[in-house]
């Protein structure tokens, strides 16, 4: 199996389903229509070579296989979710970085002046 041949939306849809146990559901809940999610499942079924989710009076059933990636498969997406979304913040006044400023001599006669006053101001 190589990681390359899994689409990344796949693994959204497959813990979607393991969430709603519902393609209906689960496609609501992603913006996605019942076909959309049915071939998402088909795609994954084959890449993976199982069926992960049987169809049941009670819905959707994750197979053995399924609810062996479930845990490492929710983890991944949390994790990405996460770094995707933080950022670091840069806070100039516990920055202790060193900046090193290149300009020309005119550069330095008109820019320095009010760089070094504002700068003496707020350090």
């Amino acid at each position: 199996m190589d990681l390359r041949d899994i689409d990344l939306n796949l693994l959204v849809v497959f813990n979607q389903l393991l969430l709603d146990r519902s393609v209906s559901t689960a496609g609501e809940k992603l913006g996605l229509t019942q076909p959309a999610v049915s071939n998402s499942l088909k795609r994954l079924r084959a890449a993976l070579k199982d069926d992960l989710f049987l169809r049941t009076s009670k819905g959707m059933e994750p197979t053995p296989y399924a609810l062996h990636l479930a845990e490492p498969v929710v983890y991944a997406l949390n994790t990405l979710q996460t770094a995707l979304t933080t950022r670091d913040s840069f806070d100039p006044f516990a920055s202790t970085r060193t900046f090193n400023l290149a300009m020309t001599d005119i550069g330095e006669m008109y820019f320095m002046p009010p760089l070094m006053e504002a700068l003496a101001q707020r350090a």
